[in-house]
């Protein structure tokens, strides 16, 4: 199966994958004040935050629930190096958290509607 062997600073954190996935990402996001010229982002005007995550989405030929699975997340300082190999494994790293997939996507759109209905203000200059 393909999946993900993670290290940092040649450290493993461990490899992620899973027989049913169809989706395996690995995030790396820095949210804040990232240079001089920033005005940084909400909760982080002043400083920044930085992480990894690893995580992935399940797609089961049964009639089973899929899943999000997540392996990894790990806050990072600067200097750190990531390393991340694709690797075809047979074993991987059981998963640290799991969650049901949302499937129901008429209240994913009606969450998304009420959201920008009332923040609209701030997407819409005025």
């Amino acid at each position: 199966m393909i999946a993900f062997e993670i290290k940092i600073n040649g450290q493993s954190l461990g490899i992620a994958g899973a027989e049913d996935l169809a989706v395996l990402t690995a995030i790396v996001t820095a949210v804040g004040k990232l240079g001089p010229q920033s005005h940084g982002a909400y909760q982080r005007e002043n400083d920044h935050h930085t992480e990894i995550r690893v995580g992935g989405l399940t797609s089961r030929a049964e009639a089973g629930a899929d899943e999000h699975l997540d392996w990894i997340q790990q806050t990072l300082k600067l200097g750190d190096v990531i390393t991340i190999t694709l690797v075809d494994a047979t074993s991987t790293d059981s998963p640290s958290v799991s969650q049901p997939a949302r499937t129901d996507y008429k209240q994913q759109f009606e969450w998304a509607k009420n959201f920008y209905l009332n923040n609209r203000d701030k997407f819409d200059g005025g």
